[in-house]
């Protein structure tokens, strides 16, 4: 996709906007919470590489393109007062990240640039880019913008748990689900969702087996070609898989998830 100097300006001046606004809690950061709120500063960088992988495969209008680049940049606006002001990377009833973004970048000017349709579009990826499921009844282009920033996301956070994880530490969004570590044990209803090919709920972490898991499952809720392939690619859903034990149901529910990823990979 070609860009004019009028979308390079917007996609620099959202850059600049999210920095600006993350260093702002870091500033008021304890020491500890520094070094979260500085990954959050540089996650939504790698969302945006993967997006951009993920445009030139799609090829959309320059439009859409330009509305899935700037989502990706702020689609965790909603972040940094939870981690700073809350202490706590959970969403709740009384705080969800993606609809705290959504508001208060809608008060802000950083989406000046955007007509009033693109505008909402990134507005919707914002508020949405979290949820468990998106409403059926969505605007095909806010469809398509959430989606890309979806699998970008899970993609940065597959990266970030395999990293944690071969480390024999529960970090990031492991630590969020208060999982118990143990080489063998795996909730049920966990077992019983894979087999099913469902998404696993939080509420049904109890394990370390459980949020791999979990991960695992995400393949079922992907949307494009270069997703899959990326998974595929680094090697991390294999690293996923070999985290698992090699006895009882793991022997089955990897081969079946391994020739999930791989048929979604074939067919796009």
């Amino acid at each position: 996709m070609r860009y004019t100097r009028s979308m390079d300006t917007l996609i620099l001046h959202s850059l600049h906007w999210l920095v600006d606004f993350g260093r702002s809690f870091e500033d008021r950061a304890s020491e500890e919470l520094r070094v979260r709120v500085r990954r959050k500063i540089m996650h939504p960088m790698r969302v945006l590489a993967h997006v951009r992988h993920i445009i030139e495969e799609e090829r959309p209008s320059s439009e859409l393109a330009l509305a899935a680049e700037v989502a990706a940049i702020l689609h965790d606006t909603g972040r940094f007062a939870q981690l700073v002001d809350r202490r706590t990377a959970d969403d709740g009833q009384e705080y969800d990240h993606g609809e705290e973004g959504a508001r208060i970048l809608s008060e802000s000017d950083v989406l000046d640039g955007l007509d009033t349709h693109w505008r909402q579009v990134v507005l919707e990826a914002v508020r949405l880019h979290n949820k468990a499921a998106l409403p059926e009844d969505m605007d095909p282009d806010a469809r398509m913008v959430t989606e890309m920033v979806r699998d970008a996301d899970k993609l940065d956070a597959v990266r970030n748990s395999v990293n944690g994880l071969l480390h024999k530490e529960l970090t990031g969004r492991a630590i969020k689900y208060g999982v118990t570590v143990h080489p063998t044990e795996v909730s049920q209803d966990t077992v019983r969702r894979t087999r099913e090919r469902k998404l696993i709920p939080y509420s049904s972490m109890r394990w370390s087996n459980d949020f791999v898991l979990f991960l695992c499952a995400w393949v079922h809720d992907l949307h494009f070609r270069y997703a899959y392939n990326r998974l595929i690619d680094t090697g991390h859903f294999e690293q996923l898989l070999e985290l698992l034990p090699d006895q009882g149901v793991f022997p089955e529910l990897k081969d079946q998830l391994r020739a999930d990823l791989h048929r979604f990979a074939r067919e796009g």
